[in-house]
């Protein structure tokens, strides 16, 4: 039975330390910030609005109401404000369920 505890420990000690060695990526949480462009069918992330291309039809929403209506990113910088690459799986972990902060909840660039 001892032999049995010890290698359950074992393992789950090289489970928890291997998710500091794999990286994944995070997808923006659905109520991220975002302008739709209803003029050119686009959306644009707060970051990268001061460059992007758009017309004056506008609407602030978010992520997920931009991908209801089939937008697409209005540039490549959308789409990389919108990930969030080569995150350890235990980071990413704590960053989904609250623990620690994603770059989505900063609110000088996303508020």
């Amino acid at each position: 039975m001892r032999k049995i505890l010890l290698l359950a420990a074992a393992l789950l000690v090289l489970i928890v330390a291997s998710g500091f060695f794999i990286p994944i990526q995070l997808s923006a949480p659905p109520d991220a910030r975002t302008i739709v462009d209803h003029t050119n069918h686009t959306y644009v992330t707060p970051p990268c609005f001061n460059d992007a291309e758009v017309s004056n039809y506008l609407q602030e929403t978010d992520y997920a109401h931009a991908q209801e209506l089939e937008y697409e990113p209005e540039s490549s910088c959308t789409e990389e404000t919108l990930t969030e690459k080569n995150v350890p799986i235990n980071i990413a972990l704590l960053k989904t369920i609250g623990i620690t902060e994603t770059k989505w909840d900063d609110e000088t660039i996303w508020g």
